[in-house]
């Protein structure tokens, strides 16, 4: 009796936990395509669909509450330190100032709710799940190649580049050349993408596994994903997204050199070849020119890209003596902040405090509570290195640390509290990354049905 009281307990919180899989991409898909909403479809609830994946969100949560699907581990009992924190000073600010509870429960929303995902995700995400991830971020590659050509070869006033507001600003690559943003609201959430799109197809060709989860042994799909991706690489006239891309690279590179198997060391090979290949083609474009004339103007405005990265890690130390010890308040430095506090009486505190992660994030919270958090964050990115260079070593499996190349400067200090798209991609490839340290073995004998 009791047996099958559990069979049917266990029963249930596979039924669930198939269930939550398939909601977490459901959230993935809206975070690709909620921007066609946004944009064309419905503008005029442009700011309450930009909200649409939170009560979903929260929905995960507590089914994976009810269901025990949290992860009990040192990184998650500091989470929850973090965010008793959190609430002790917000709740302090709230007492001194409550006509605010909107930008702090904006704030709340960005530094704690997507977070916990992460800890669901060893439990709820399977191997098999990561494939889907893939493949929905692949096939789609082909379709937004078209919409991405179509909008860089339009103007700026084409609806096709339409932003979500009709006076919304247009960057550009060139004069007349508009930065593409697929269908996404903004430039940024689209070099996520496409990066994301490169970090799959590079994980693909060292995984065979994975490889003929996504293609079917369709090598044409294959080559056509991987063209898609190239063009829309070389389109985005991003400088960000070669960095991405560097350091994916770097990750299959050290798959390649921890694990010297004869389709790591091939991989590496074609690799190169079609990289090397997508280059020269490229490079005989009238893409290539704008790409410099763009890089050309963005140093002499902004200063080179390496020295602009490497100061992010130590601008904030900047802002040390001009926070205060408990920070401006959480949210205070996002643009939804400088949006509702621009006509209002104060508006110092309220307008975006700084353009880099960290140094915001000082800003908001002072010195010791924001440091709390970017320490959450460096921490939870080592224990996902940790894991994946296990998974490597155990199971002759990349995947984890290959997509770990994609996430890792989006977590380090990658805007996650200002930009929603930024927040979501991080959070979710979080959890991609600890379901792709599953066993592989243990995937094709669930699979064929051998073992339970």
């Amino acid at each position: 009796m009791l047996s099958i009281i559990n069979q049917q307990t266990t029963s249930k919180s596979e039924k669930y936990r198939r269930h939550l899989s398939n909601v977490l991409l459901v959230i993935y898909f809206l975070v690709i395509f909620e921007g066609v909403l946004r944009k064309w479809v419905l503008p005029s609830f442009s700011s309450a669909i930009y909200f649409i994946k939170d009560p979903i969100v929260i929905y995960v949560l507590i089914v994976s509450l009810r269901f025990g699907f949290f992860s009990k581990n040192l990184i998650s009992i500091y989470f929850i330190f973090v965010a008793t924190t959190f609430f002790l000073v917000v709740t302090a600010f709230l007492l001194n100032n409550p006509e605010a509870f909107i930008i702090y429960g904006y704030g709340i929303r960005n530094y704690l709710l997507y977070f916990p995902l992460v800890f669901v995700a060893s439990k709820v995400l399977k191997l098999e799940d990561v494939y889907r991830f893939a493949r929905l971020t692949l096939y789609s590659a082909i379709p937004i190649c078209i919409l991405v050509f179509i909008q860089y070869t339009s103007g700026p006033d084409a609806f096709i580049n339409k932003g979500i507001g009709d006076d919304d600003f247009i960057f550009m690559i060139a004069e007349g050349v508009v930065r593409p943003y697929g269908t996404f609201t903004f430039t940024s959430g689209h070099v996520l993408y496409v990066s994301a799109c490169f970090a799959f197809l590079v994980a693909a060709i060292f995984e065979k596994q994975m490889y003929a989860a996504i293609f079917s042994k369709n090598h044409l799909l294959f080559v056509t994903t991987g063209a898609a991706v190239a063009i829309m690489l070389f389109l985005t006239g991003s400088r960000s997204i070669y960095a991405y891309s560097a350091i994916t690279l770097l990750m299959a590179c050290l798959v390649a050199v921890t694990k010297k198997s004869r389709r790591n060391i091939s991989a590496l090979a074609f690799l190169a070849i079609a990289l090397t290949s997508s280059i020269l083609v490229f490079l005989t474009t009238d893409s290539y020119e704008i790409l410099v004339e763009r890089n050309q103007s963005a140093i002499r405005s902004e200063g080179s890209p390496i020295a602009r990265a490497f100061s992010s890690l130590y601008t904030f130390t900047d802002s040390i003596d001009t926070a205060p010890l408990w920070g401006h308040g959480i949210g205070s430095g996002t643009n939804a902040a400088s949006a509702i506090l621009r006509s209002s009486r104060d508006q110092g505190a309220g307008f975006l405090l700084a353009e880099d992660e960290w140094s915001r994030i000082v800003l908001e919270m002072g010195l010791p509570v924001g440091m709390i958090f970017i320490l959450f964050r460096i921490l939870l990115l080592l224990w996902l290195f940790l894991k994946s260079l296990n998974t490597l070593k155990k199971f002759s499996n990349g995947v984890p640390l290959i997509l770990l190349g994609f996430l890792a400067p989006i977590l380090f200090n990658g805007v996650m509290t200002m930009q929603g798209t930024t927040l979501a991609f991080g959070v979710l490839f979080s959890c991609l990354v600890l379901a792709a340290c599953k066993n592989p073995k243990t995937h094709i004998k669930n699979a064929t049905g051998q073992t339970t």
